[in-house]
């Protein structure tokens, strides 16, 4: 089913880029202690989201800072009573917990695939709502949505009720500037981290799920 929910990034305020880049030059360490949680995470992010990260100029994880705190979305998705279907289009580029219970999803709901034949056709949607699938509850649910200005690009699960989804934001320049969420399935939220560094068009980056979804042509 479409979402239709708002664009979560309109809402947001754009950062002052100077300020930002005034206190990253007085200082290394990340204020307060809202950072710590995802510094302590920077051996896992540099390894499990090097590609993504080498997409950016000048990358570093104590320059995120957190600006907000958002509770899970929660709309049903889809019935998950047979996914036989849904695994033979989507499965490659879907991300597991650690121990297989849940699965994380960034496409389904903004590329419809269907097979014609023995190929597979791609209908693209500038939307996108991540989705989260529980597979011993049965619940899934759309957790958080996008419009064009913004995209999850990457998950990676840190435990087996926590994760991270990176994606990027347009800044007001239309230039791509990372974004991190943590997520924890428990508490149903994320804690939003931005930065200010920009997206190198010459890396030619390309996000690892999509480019395991085997597409054949574009509708």
């Amino acid at each position: 089913g479409k979402n239709n929910a708002p664009d979560e990034a309109a809402n947001l305020s754009a950062n002052d880029t100077t300020a930002s880049k005034q206190s990253e030059s007085q200082t290394n360490k990340p204020e307060g202690n809202t950072e710590t949680e995802l510094s302590a995470l920077q051996p896992l992010i540099e390894k499990g989201l090097s590609k993504w990260i080498q997409s950016f100029k000048n990358f570093h994880i104590d320059s995120f800072r957190q600006d907000d705190v958002r509770q899970f979305q929660e709309s049903d998705y889809q019935n998950v009573s047979d996914l036989s279907q849904f695994y033979a289009l989507y499965k490659p580029s879907l991300s597991f917990s650690p121990d297989s219970s849940q699965f994380i999803d960034l496409y389904s709901n903004g590329i419809s695939l269907e097979k014609k034949g023995k190929k597979i056709i791609a209908i693209g949607d500038v939307d996108q709502a991540v989705t989260l699938c529980n597979l011993k509850t049965k619940n899934w649910k759309s957790i958080i949505s996008f419009g064009p200005s913004a995209a999850m690009e990457e998950v990676l699960w840190v435990s087996p009720v926590k994760f991270i989804l990176a994606g990027s934001m347009q800044n007001d320049e239309g230039k791509q500037q990372p974004v991190l969420l943590l997520g924890d399935t428990n508490e149903k939220s994320f804690r939003w981290f931005e930065a200010s560094f920009i997206r190198d068009e010459s890396a030619k980056y390309q996000a690892s799920g999509f480019s395991k979804l085997k597409i054949d042509e574009w509708e």
